[in-house]
């Protein structure tokens, strides 16, 4: 059995044209399709993530989104300065987001989405890891 990567990142949304110019305004996303529902009416969208092997789509449905809100389920990985670059962008940008903090495995940020799911941005370092053993410390993005 082998898995190569992520393919995708799959965020369900409330308001699909809102959250498309959040998310691409954010992560500076290039469309790479749309998908229609049966009805012919888009309610999904596939977007290439710069610098990445991996996309992130975005698919309209109120439950599911409602479901997700307060989660954080994923983390993009950067680097630890790459996290102060995100700080000034998202700042240029007005989007509020947490401070960068010490976590288990290194240190990270979290920001929200429309749809108030968290997203956070992970940088690793070895020595972090190597201190924190076992514990994990994961709080939540408190904005």
């Amino acid at each position: 059995m082998l898995v190569t990567g992520v393919h995708h990142i799959k965020i369900w949304v409330t308001d699909l044209a809102r959250s498309r110019e959040w998310y691409e305004k954010v992560f500076d996303l290039e469309l790479s399709m749309s998908f229609e529902d049966q009805d012919g009416v888009v309610r999904g969208m596939a977007f290439r993530v710069a610098g990445t092997d991996f996309e992130i789509a975005l698919r309209e449905n109120r439950r599911l989104a409602e479901a997700l809100h307060d989660a954080d389920p994923f983390a993009l990985a950067t680097t630890r300065e790459g996290l102060d670059e995100w700080i000034a962008h998202l700042d240029a940008r007005g989007i509020a987001h947490s401070p960068v903090i010490r976590a288990s495995r290194g240190y990270g940020l979290g920001f929200r989405d429309p749809d108030g799911v968290q997203i956070r941005l992970y940088a690793t370092d070895p020595a972090v890891t190597a201190e924190s053993g076992d514990r994990v410390r994961v709080p939540p993005v408190n904005l």
